[in-house]
Formats: structure tokens, sequence, C-alpha cells
């Protein structure tokens, strides 16, 4: 179905991806890891491609995506090995060009679309994860500009990033409705990065605490105010939700490739392991699982694409995507026996990558609580609720 539904300039910018992606990243990707960090040169190789700034318009350097576009970038680098700047990609850029001001965009925006510069979006916080409302960092307006304090983690960027994306209280008594959103530039004095967070997987990727103290941010600088802020990001989660499955999925399609091809050469009983019922029913239902979840994130991609509303879809997509990967993923190391274990393979790797993304923009029980929510408010039409699409 998706091949029919994609355009031919669509397939053509799927092949582009997927040749870079084998030539340029897939050879390097496991001497990245062992540096812990993605070197200058990965960051090089995607911006000369224009993938930093694949949602930026065209005005302003960038290729004018959409999230399908996205979708396909992310499946197929994630099939490499590789995630890409998602934050900087679907939540930085796409912000700037849906609510920056003429004079915000046509500052940040060329360097972003360049990789001169890469943006990190600061959300979380130590006690506010999925409880976002409850966040603590507050921008106080002081004499034309905003003073502002609080602390972020988990922030995906922000060892490399040049400007934050910041979601924080201007209005404390209002709760979610008092969030406003700043631009931040990383040099700004009292804007600190914390260490690299030691993780279980996503080794090339860094996560950081941001601080901020006393910082003044202009008033310029407000790219979205209180009463708008936090819903207003909220409806950007939807691309970042989707951006997330497709790299999943992709994660979950290259580990699906090596298991099939080991289990066609791996030999026991005089025979490829293939050759048996109950490792083909395995591989059967790990093909099913891949393109279900494909099938749901396309779903939700080519909805948006059509201006419609798709808070359910995407947290569909992302629900199934993150537990599919996971099991697929489970399922392969299993397949490859013992060697599944070891770094050759590169099975576990995936896995633990997977691991990770399952809970960037969104727990599993998040997204439940978010289709539920939908349900209920339709009725279970599935009728738009009349908020803007992401």
């Amino acid at each position: 179905m998706i091949e029919t539904l994609l355009s031919e300039e669509r397939k053509m910018f799927r092949d582009t991806v997927r040749r870079f992606a084998e030539t340029q990243i897939m050879p390097f990707v496991k001497a990245w890891e062992k540096q812990r960090k993605y070197p200058d040169e990965y960051y090089k190789k995607i911006s000369e491609m224009g993938f930093m700034g694949l949602m930026v318009p065209e005005k302003y350097g960038g290729m004018g995506g959409s999230l399908l576009d996205v979708v396909i970038l992310g499946e197929e680098m994630g099939r490499a090995g590789v995630s890409i700047p998602l934050t900087h990609i679907s939540a930085c850029c796409r912000a700037l060009a849906t609510h920056g001001t003429e004079e915000q965009k046509a500052h940040y925006l060329p360097d972003m679309a360049s990789g001169k510069k890469i943006g990190g979006y600061c959300q979380t916080e130590p006690n506010a994860g999925s409880d976002s409302a409850n966040m603590t960092s507050f921008a106080e307006m002081k004499n034309g500009y905003y003073l502002l304090n609080g602390r972020k983690n988990f922030i995906s960027n922000a060892a490399i990033a040049s400007l934050f994306v910041v979601l924080a209280k201007t209005e404390k008594e209002k709760g979610s409705k008092g969030i406003s959103v700043f631009i931040v530039d990383r040099d700004s004095p009292g804007v600190s990065v914390g260490k690299d967070e030691e993780k279980m997987g996503r080794h090339c990727s860094s996560l950081n605490d941001v601080i901020f103290e006393d910082v003044k941010v202009p008033a310029e600088n407000l790219l979205v105010p209180a009463g708008r802020g936090f819903k207003e990001m909220m409806i950007e989660f939807n691309s970042e939700r989707c951006g997330n499955s497709s790299l999943c999925i992709g994660m979950a399609q290259g580990a699906y490739e090596r298991v099939v091809k080991y289990c066609q050469e791996r030999v026991q009983f005089g025979r490829p392991i293939a050759d048996f019922q109950g490792i083909r029913w395995t591989l059967a239902e790990m093909a099913i699982q891949i393109q279900a979840a494909r099938l749901l994130v396309y779903d939700a991609a080519f909805k948006a694409e059509k201006g419609k509303v798709i808070g359910k879809e995407a947290a569909m997509a992302k629900k199934f995507a993150n537990e599919m990967s996971i099991w697929v993923v489970d399922k392969a190391i299993q397949l490859h026996g013992g060697y599944g274990y070891m770094t050759e393979y590169e099975v576990e790797r995936y896995y633990r990558d997977v691991r990770g993304w399952s809970m960037g923009g969104g727990t599993t029980q998040m997204c439940l609580n978010r289709i539920g929510y939908e349900i209920l408010k339709t009725g279970g039409s599935g009728k738009a609720s009349g908020e803007r699409s992401s």
C-alpha cells in the first residue's frame, strides 16, 4: 500500500537516503559507538545531504519537507543503525518554522538548516517528565527581558547545541496554561550543560542536563506566549512521535534483515536453521509486526500531509512501534543464539538503542492515555477534534 501512495519524488528521496546510509553511515557505526559519540564527520555528512534542514522552508535554506519525509529519513537511517538529530529536525526547526516571527526565522533557520547551528529541545525536568505541566523553570519579565531560571534533564543534542528551545512558566499560578516557549542562545551568560549521562544504549548520542541561572532572554526571543505555549508544543509532539516510531521501525528492520541472513547461513543438524518450522514461524511473525508498525506510522504521516489531526494516530504508531521493535530485536538476538549476545553481530546494539527510544517523546503509558482521551472525546468515531494537525 505504501508503495502505491508514495510519489516518485518520495521514492527517489527514500532511495537516496538508503544509498547514503548504506555507504556513508553503516560502515562506521560500530567505530562511532566505541567513541561514545557521533563525530563531527557524521553531522557534516548529514548536513551536506540537507537532512538537518529537512523541515526548514526553502526560503531559509532548507528542504521544505514534511513529516512524511522525516518518517522516510528516520526509517532508513534507523535501518543503518543510527538515529537522526530528531529533536533538532522535528522539534526545534519545526517549532521555529511554525511559530517564529519573520525576524526569528531569518536569524536562526538558515544556520540550523545548514547544520552550522544545532538545536536542543528543553522540556523534561527532574520532577517533570510525563507530568510536564509540573515544571518549575520560571521566566520573569524584567526591564524588557525575561530572567530565566531552571534545570532541564535528558536533553538530546545538548552537548553540541548552539541554541535551545525552552519551555518555562511565566505565570506560575496558571499551571500548563502559564507555560511559554523561548529561544535561548547557548552562549548566553548563565547557561551551562551538565555531564554526558551514561546510558544503556544510544551511545552515539548525548543526553545532558541544561541549567539556566539568571539567564537574560531578550523579549524578542519569546517564541510562543503563555496560554498557547504548552498546547502548541504538545501538538509538535505528534511529529516527534512519528519520527521516533520510524527510527524504531528502521532498527527493527535492520535487525530482522541480519537475522534472516544468519538463519539462512547457520547450519545445525545438517541443514540451515531457516529450514526449521519454529524458526520460520518466528521470522514470519517478525515480518508481520514490522509491517503493521510501518502502516501505522505512514497512516499518521499521510494524514498529516493532508492537514488532518493526528494526535491519536501518532500515539498509536509510537506505542505499537516501540513495543514491536523491542520484541523483534529480542527475537533477533534469540535466533542468533549465543552469537546474538556478541557485539560482532550488532543485533544487541539495536536492542540497547530501541529500548531507549521507547521512552523518548512519551512513554507507552502516556501514549495509551492520549489514545483513550481521543477515543472518548470523539465517541470512538475517529472524527477530527479541531486541534491543529502536526
